[in-house]
Parts: structure tokens; sequence; C-alpha cells
């Protein structure tokens, strides 16, 4: 929703940081692999390839430590917010989309919630995908939720903590109207195992699930609000 951007990108620019020129870091390099093009560094988290790709082939470093914040927010939104569809999903289930995908990549985020609401998982969030988030099942949703988070769920629907995704829970979620809940429990819960398949989790990995929590913390309170999705 257009109205969780701001909030969302304050969000994702607290964990990307400032400049950065590691040589180690494909992110860094204009041709996005190491030692491919040139090492002009990435800021806020924007990929050189991807500032490339907005200003021309000749970005140089200098020009990579000038961008503002303003910079950041216009480019986020430009490639990662609007690709994403996250004016049509719904309040917090955008945050989780948008910074998992601006982390991760847009595809990978993408398809994760394609795998949640149970649509072709082909890195597109089209139309199809977005009425699915209202009309897949509750119990399908379940499926992909952890027992640490169906738990937590049910603490914050005041109902015994099963961990299961039992009869009585599945009721109350329909009683208090809580699906989108479910669904930013169910992808959090996606976005933690992808965190812990990628070869840098030995490194990064504790750094990764502490912004997934602080994410979901995000997504729950956004979500409270109730705000209604754009159409468009």
């Amino acid at each position: 929703m257009k109205t969780s951007l701001t909030e969302t990108l304050n969000f994702t620019l607290k964990y990307e940081g400032g400049y950065s020129s590691n040589r180690a870091d494909p992110g860094n390099w204009t041709g996005g692999r190491i030692g491919s093009g040139r090492l002009v560094g990435t800021k806020y988290g924007l990929s050189a390839p991807l500032v490339c790709r907005d200003r021309g082939l000749c970005v140089s470093s200098q020009q990579m430590k000038t961008l503002s914040e303003d910079d950041y927010r216009a480019l986020a939104e430009r490639y990662f917010w609007q690709p994403m569809r996250c004016n049509q999903l719904p309040a917090g289930l955008d945050a989780l989309v948008f910074d998992h995908g601006f982390n991760t990549g847009v595809k990978t985020s993408a398809r994760l919630l394609q795998t949640i609401v149970q649509v072709d998982t082909d890195g597109v969030i089209g139309p199809g995908t977005v009425r699915a988030i209202d009309t897949v099942r509750l119990t399908d949703v379940g499926r992909h939720c952890s027992s640490v988070m169906i738990q937590d769920l049910q603490a914050r629907l005041e109902c015994p903590q099963t961990g299961l995704l039992d009869a009585q829970t599945l009721s109350i979620i329909e009683q208090k109207n809580q699906r989108i809940v479910l669904i930013c429990y169910a992808l959090s819960s996606l976005q933690m195992a992808d965190y812990r398949c990628k070869s840098q989790f030995k490194v990064f990995g504790s750094g990764w699930l502490e912004r997934a929590r602080a994410r979901l913390k995000l997504a729950l309170s956004l979500a409270d609000k109730k705000c209604v999705p754009l159409l468009a």
C-alpha cells in the first residue's frame, strides 16, 4: 500500500547503511561479478549494476558516494516497490515483500509470496498473485508457518499456544479478520528459511535473521492499521 511506503523505506534504509566498496562483494562491481567492470561500490544497498542501469554506464565511485537518501527512495520505489506491486498488497505484507526483495532480489521475494498463496512461482507479482491473497485457503497458508510462528500468532490471538494451526485457531483467525496476519507469519517463515539456505549464512546469518524478525514486527504493526489496498 502507498501509505506503507515511507515507513517501509525508512526501515530498509536503517539496515542497509551507507557507502561500501568491499572488493569481495559482487554488488560493488559494475558488472555484477567480482572483478567484472569497475569497482564503484554500493550505497544504501543500491548496487553498482542497478545505479549504472539507472544513471548510465559511466557511474564512478565518487558519484556512488554522493547518492542522497532521496536518490535511495526514488530508486527503491522504481526498481523494487513498483515491480513487486507493493501498492496493491495489503498493509504489512507490502513491507515483508519489499524489504526481502530489496535484500535478496525481486524475483526471490515474489516467488516466496507466490508459494504462500498457491500460484505459479514465476517471480512476477501480477493480478493473479494479488487476487490469490484473498482466496488461498488458510490451511494451505498455515503449512508454511513454523511452530514458533504459530505459537506467536496464537499468543497474539489470545488462544491456546499449541504451535499447531488447529480448528480453534483457524476459527479465531476468521472471526478476528486476521488472514493477512497469518500470511505475514507464513511469509516470514519462508524468508527466514531462504536466508538459512544461503552460502554466506554462517557469516551473515545472525544479522539476516535479526532483520527478518524486525521486518515481521513492522509488518504486524502496519497490518494492525487495517488500511484498504489501492486498486491500481
